[in-house]
């Protein structure tokens, strides 16, 4: 009986130290783990206020073009100069004038001035700088409404319009780039229906010819020149339209397009269905793509490396039709978009978070947008908002962004 009563006791006391023991270590990682979210709690509070503390640039007034117009393309230049060239103007009636007009920027007088016509109206069209400084100009749908194959080239020392090759189809909503080497290549779009057919044309210009079609039918989707000189197509819509009711048309695959091969192979597809969304390349080599239609506020990048997409951070409101820059500090900015945007955000690529940057003076979308030489950013006419609140109108108005430190 005393050996019982002497057992119980030692195991009484080993139970007593067993749970003392245990309670300490829970008490420890409780602790430890309050620290832990504490710093980085404290962690993401200091990575907000260093952003905000962040000078994000400023809004000032430029010179405003003769024209207002929207769905046209706005160039850089060889000599710096900017060409606005085609869209829909102001008009007296429901449906606006197409243009011809073009009109260019001159960096040393501070001024537009108008240079000669296009030998076509168009509207929805596409323009790349080429290779020797010159704007070249892509199909697009003319006033009545006829999709067009034509292309023309300015010479902006004389102010003239040149024929340039004519596509095999005819395509407006389209995308188009200059490679490496010089050669353009113009993708997708639309004619009557949604088409998937991609031609390039070399560095003389010659003619163009058909190469590999894309996997899927796109049209206001994103082409991006990738660092190896490769070709991403990215998203767009299978239908003929720019309605936010159509955004479940969107696409969400992606496609990569080798030059060697003149093959189109898919790649992963992205985690959100986009059209009329933007495309950067990054300095890394990544590609940020950003909003949508629907309007979407997500963003998302892909690595080429790893053929993967990866979400990041969100913007603060849904954008589509809007334009976006990479600017000389590092960061990116992002400038109106429907509905009518004034405020403009500015993406950290470092932490993968968004802030608000300066407002336009107006809010605008289908506008263009540049970036000069000088890094600044010039923003471009566009759908845009009026004195008064309810009136939207074509516009003229120009306004310069200049990027914090």
């Amino acid at each position: 009986m005393h050996n019982m009563k002497t057992i119980l006791k030692i195991l009484f006391l080993g139970l007593l130290i067993i749970s003392t023991v245990v309670c300490s270590n829970e008490s420890q990682e409780t602790e430890t783990m309050d620290q832990s979210e504490s710093t980085s709690d404290a962690s993401q509070s200091q990575a907000q206020a260093d952003t905000s503390d962040r000078d994000l640039g400023s809004f000032s007034d430029g010179a405003n073009m003769t024209d207002a117009r929207m769905d046209f393309v706005s160039l850089v230049l060889g000599n710096g100069d900017v060409v606005s060239a085609g869209g829909r103007g102001r008009g007296a009636t429901i449906r606006p004038p197409r243009l011809a007009t073009a009109e260019v920027f001159e960096v040393a007088t501070g001024e537009w001035k108008s240079v000669n016509e296009m030998s076509s109206k168009r509207e929805i069209h596409c323009g790349v700088t080429l290779a020797d400084g010159r704007a070249m100009i892509i199909g697009g749908a003319d006033e009545r409404r006829v999709n067009l194959k034509t292309t023309e080239i300015l010479d902006s020392s004389s102010g003239e319009w040149i024929k340039g090759p004519k596509m095999k189809k005819k395509r407006y909503k389209h995308s188009c780039a200059t490679l490496n080497d010089g050669t353009v290549i113009v993708a997708g779009g639309a004619d009557i229906g949604v088409v998937a057919t991609v031609e390039i044309s070399g560095p003389s210009l010659d003619e163009f010819t058909l190469t590999g079609e894309m996997n899927e039918s796109r049209a206001l989707f994103t082409l991006t020149v990738l660092s190896d000189g490769k070709v991403l197509a990215a998203g767009g819509s299978s239908k003929n339209t720019q309605d936010t009711d159509s955004a479940e048309l969107n696409r969400t695959s992606a496609e990569i397009w080798d030059q060697a091969t003149g093959e189109w192979t898919l790649v992963s597809p992205m985690n959100t269905a986009r059209a009329s969304h933007t495309a950067n390349l990054l300095e890394d080599g990544r590609v940020l793509v950003v909003g949508g239609m629907g309007p979407l506020a997500s963003a998302e990048i892909y690595d080429p490396s790893a053929d993967t997409w990866t979400l990041t951070g969100e913007l603060s409101m849904g954008r589509q039709l809007h334009t976006a820059h990479l600017l000389d500090n590092g960061t990116l900015i992002v400038i109106g978009g429907s509905n009518t945007l004034a405020e403009t955000e500015v993406y950290d690529i470092e932490s993968g978070q968004w802030s608000i940057g300066p407002s336009l003076t107006f809010g605008r979308h289908q506008h263009t947008s540049v970036k000069m030489n000088d890094g600044n950013v010039m923003v471009i006419g566009g759908q845009a908002e009026t004195e008064d609140a309810d009136r939207r109108e074509m516009s003229n108005l120009i306004e310069i962004y200049s990027s914090g430190e």
